[in-house]
């Protein structure tokens, strides 16, 4: 009768932790340059084609965040709720190499940002294979082989009579 409890109390808890496993979104990244969605990846090369450039990202509620873009600094405050934050900048740039650096405690994001460029250079694309999966991949896969490995494990097991 105890190995009736056993299946179900384990699917739980297996679900639990997969499901809720923690999302760190106090964590300081840049999500958005303008509509380009970076997800996480950092290059030290970007280029954008519009002129007026914003950008978005997450960071410590309530954190200031310092925006350089070639000798010119601004700084901005991320949300107090959720710690979300936009920047825009205040006049168009030109087309040329900028150098951007966001900053906010001691995490710190450097990288040139191209404006104007109608294409990316085919030797500056992401290279495949080889790397770490995304991140958030993991906990659901984990817990995708607990779930088939308890219904293996319990679907085998001698019945006794």
């Amino acid at each position: 009768m105890r190995n009736i409890f056993v299946f179900p109390t384990i699917l739980l808890l297996t679900l639990t932790i997969t499901l809720l496993s923690p999302v760190f979104a106090e964590e300081f990244a840049i999500t958005k340059i303008g509509a380009l969605s970076v997800d996480g990846k950092y290059f030290t090369h970007w280029w954008y084609e519009p002129t007026r450039l914003t950008l978005e990202g997450t960071g410590s509620r309530g954190a200031n965040i310092d925006i350089y873009i070639d000798d010119k600094v601004a700084t901005i405050k991320a949300s107090e709720t959720d710690g979300k934050w936009k920047y825009s900048h205040p006049t168009e740039l030109e087309k040329t190499d900028h150098t951007v650096n966001v900053a906010s405690g001691d995490k710190k994001y450097s990288f040139v940002l191209t404006v104007g460029a109608g294409s990316v250079p085919v030797d500056a694309q992401e290279k495949k294979g080889g790397s770490l999966p995304d991140a958030g991949t993991v906990l659901p896969v984990l817990g995708a082989f607990g779930i088939a490995g308890m219904l293996i494990y319990f679907g085998f097991r001698e019945q006794k009579v």
